[in-house]
């Protein structure tokens, strides 16, 4: 490319460079050579960047110049495209164009989008910064970067070539300038020594060299206006770190218009910029990092903007180092990709999120799922699925549209995401359909279904609630369906979701608005649990529940004292075993009222004369949330004050689990009833963790045998050794002992043998109702 451009007048200094050039001789070979060096270096730089470029007349529109990446863009060979108009290639009016021309040259703008054609007939969007340049010869032209913007995205690796070509033109400008000047100085000795004789060849070569210095000058403009013009950051810091080179972009983004920033560092910038203070540290940190990578690098990074907001820029840093090693400079470019991160960052949300809802959609609930199902085979812990489908909502979406229908699908997702907890995942399946994932529920799996089940029931009871949209009133519904994982025979995460599916529709073919469990005899458990878990709540009340009393007799057969038992007397289901109901009582806090009821009974019976006249004392089992409460102290002196029982005469019976659950606390609250008067018995003792340790701190006044030891203990040796070691720890700790479950002649002989103690089982009387008990005593 051979066009020039007028810098300004005669340098005023050419008569002193006259006398200077006699002695300069030698030099005029070597400068003609870094001019055309020079020369060489910006041709290629514009010929061979891959970005498009050209040089437009800015009064007619023709193509003065165009590089090969302008050719290989528009389809056009180089020869054809330099004869060309660029009204042939941008696809506006002529006037529109001419007028955008009209602005480039006055700089009113600079930046421009535009249609351009190519020789195929295909338009592409283009991105054009512009800048005047006049000519040697005084001819205006508008020198322009064009970029193409049609699919921004699709381009990203262009535009990282792109960066990579400058850098890498901008490394060999910087080299070839040090080159230069290190043979001027060689050459300026040596011309010392023959200035004398070629004093008149050098008055001519100062003169061919001033034009070579404006010819490069020229190219170095040009090299000046095609970095000012990029959109993208451009810098260059010497080996200290220290700016020497930013373009417009850059000072721009970092507030350093019109700031002598040359020969700073980035601390020293950050100290006038308060703004962008971290920004300058974060490029400080960056750039150490690429030095000692010692090799380009590339990181994106965070700018801060005037208003708040911030930008995002993929970094590139070249480290240039001398022959010595030591380090020369640092090349930076960077790219705003603010809006692509914009772009990923949405793309993202479509793949895995419901633009409805903005719930998970089904490929994210999937993949949570499947890693719940791994987690919970190696925590042996439960986990659930329900599937919830929205009732009769065709009819309604069809009835009030779409609107309606939307606003209904938010306010669901909303209700549901409302009642879980926060490590459980709801997301949006189809139009109605919505599936909750509960990835940590108990390792009992009668505790993982209630546990779900009431999940259910929250989410059914939540979608109940009627909803105002606008003046109308409308009344939403849910149908639930449950399953477990992991299930017994290995099931996956769409095997799980169709499980549920088909609970779900057993809810809608069970009436609609109700919860389902998948496993058919699950189901009838959850239903008969839930059914006792409110017949039970009502009982007391309904005078369906019986204090029962077993006789503890000596070994003489003469009643001591009794334990009181709770019997529930259901009118359909007839007597209920208190192994089925006494774990649901437990569960669901209704233990609390039955155990102060029962033990307001056993009080009242110690006030029967006939129980005082034989000085008989009643025991009383005690179940941990009971023993637990806060106010169990307080209830029990309640409870003797209301009855007038003495206390001397109670035993409470706790189990081995509940003293050493909390044990501090257990001695203390222990400690209060003892100091009552109120004894304490281990029941069950040898079943649960039997320690010494725990078992003398505790204020107890009995053992009590379980009937495991007691039914095969004269013939099992080991049954027998057991009962010795207990009846050995009890006179060790001086503590009485009553065995329970004796039904035959010899278990009573076998344990009459061994010494003193209380018996109770079958053998001595079943348990009955108080009546018939106190009728026995006469």
């Amino acid at each position: 490319m051979s066009h020039r451009v007028v810098l300004g007048r005669w340098p005023a200094r050419l008569p002193r460079l006259l006398l200077l050039a006699l002695g300069l001789l030698v030099l005029v070979p070597a400068s003609m050579a870094v001019v055309m060096a020079r020369n060489d270096l910006l041709s290629t730089l514009f010929h061979r960047h891959t970005a498009v470029m050209l040089f437009v007349d800015a009064n007619t529109g023709e193509i003065v110049d165009a590089n090969q990446a302008a050719s290989d863009f528009y389809g056009y060979p180089p020869t054809v495209l330099r004869r060309m108009n660029i009204q042939e290639l941008n696809a506006l009016e002529p006037e529109a164009v001419a007028t955008e021309r009209r602005q480039a040259l006055s700089e009113a703008r600079n930046y421009f989008i535009f249609p351009h054609r190519l020789a195929s007939g295909a338009l592409r969007t283009v991105e054009v910064y512009s800048s005047p340049v006049t000519l040697e010869s005084g001819r205006q032209v508008l020198f322009s970067i064009i970029h193409d913007v049609t699919n921004r995205a699709l381009s990203s690796g262009e535009q990282l070539l792109y960066q990579q070509r400058l850098e890498q033109a901008v490394a060999t400008h910087t080299s070839n300038m040090e080159e230069v000047r290190q043979r001027e100085r060689n050459l300026f000795i040596a011309s010392l020594v023959g200035a004398v004789a070629v004093i008149l060849v050098l008055a001519a070569t100062v003169f061919r060299r001033s034009r070579a210095e404006l010819a490069l000058a020229h190219r170095e403009e040009q090299l000046s206006t095609l970095i000012d013009a990029m959109p993208d950051i451009v810098c260059f810091k010497d080996g200290h770190g220290r700016w020497q080179r930013a373009n417009t972009f850059d000072l721009r983004l970092f507030g350093l218009e019109g700031v002598d920033y040359r020969g700073k560092t980035d601390l020293e910038l950050a100290r006038y910029q308060d703004f962008y203070r971290e920004a300058f540290m974060g490029c400080e940190a960056s750039d150490e990092a690429a030095w000692q990578a010692g090799y380009m690098s590339r990181a994106e990074e965070v700018i801060p903007i005037q208003g708040g907001s911030a930008k995002v820029f993929d970094i590139i840093k070249v480290p240039l180092f001398n022959p010595d090693g030591s380090r020369k400079g640092l090349v930076v470019v960077g790219r705003d990709i603010t809006e692509r991160k914009h772009a990923e960052a949405e793309a993202e949300r479509l793949a895995y999120f419901d633009s409805l809802t903005s719930l998970p959609n089904r490929r994210l609930f999937l993949d949570r799922l499947g890693t719940a199902l791994s987690a919970a085979q190696h925590s042996r812990r439960y986990g659930a699925v329900l599937f919830v489908d929205l009732d009769d909502f065709n009819t309604l979406n069809d009835a009030q549209g779409h609107e309606v229908g939307d606003l209904v699908l938010q306010e669901a997702a909303r209700r549901i995401r409302a009642v879980l907890e926060e490590m459980d995942t709801v997301a949006r399946f189809a139009s109605d359909e919505y599936v909750v994932l509960l990835p940590e529920l108990s390792a009992l799996e009668h505790v993982a279904v209630d546990q779900a089940m009431a999940m259910g029931e929250r989410i059914r009871l939540a979608m109940a609630e009627s909803l105002l949209v606008g003046q109308q009133e409308i009344s939403l519904g849910a149908s639930v369906g449950i399953t477990l994982f992991p299930t017994p025979t290995p099931a996956g995460a769409k095997d799980l979701i169709k499980f549920a599916d088909t609970a779900m529709h057993q809810a809608k073919m069970a009436g609609r608005n109700q919860v389902r469990f998948f496993e058919v005899d699950m189901q009838a458990r959850v239903e008969a649990r839930f059914a006792m878990e409110g017949d039970l709540r009502l009982a007391l009340g309904r005078s369906q529940m019986q204090v029962y009393i077993q006789p503890q007799v000596d070994q003489g057969g003469q009643v001591r004292g009794g334990e009181a038992l709770l019997r529930w007397q259901h009118p359909e289901r007839g007597q209920v075993s208190p192994t089925s109901f006494i774990p649901v009582a437990e569960e669901t806090g209704v233990i609390l009222a039955l155990g102060d009821w029962v033990l307001e009974e056993a009080c009242r019976l110690l006030n029967d004369p006939r129980v005082q006249a034989q000085n008989l004392r009643i025991s009383v089992n005690v179940s941990p949330r009971q023993f637990h409460r806060s106010d169990f102290v307080t209830r029990v002196r309640q409870i003797l004050s209301l009855t007038g029982a003495d206390p001397g005469y109670l035993t409470l019976e706790v189990t081995e689990g509940l003293v050493i659950d909390n044990v501090h606390q257990t001695v203390a609250t222990m400690g209060e009833l003892r100091a009552l008067g109120i004894h304490f018995s281990i029941d069950d003792f040898g079943t649960g963790y039997s320690s010494l340790s725990y078992l003398k701190r505790l204020p107890l006044n009995e053992l009590k045998i379980d009937k495991s030891f007691v039914q095969d203990a004269p013939e099992n040796p080991s049954d027998a050794a057991l009962v010795d070691v207990i009846l050995s720890v009890a006179r060790h700790l001086k503590l009485k002992v009553v065995a329970e479950g004796v039904e035959s002649p010899a278990q009573a002989a076998f344990l009459t043998a061994r010494g003193e103690m209380l018996l109770q089982g079958y053998l001595f009387g079943r348990p009955m109702p108080m009546d018939a008990f106190l009728a026995q005593l006469g």
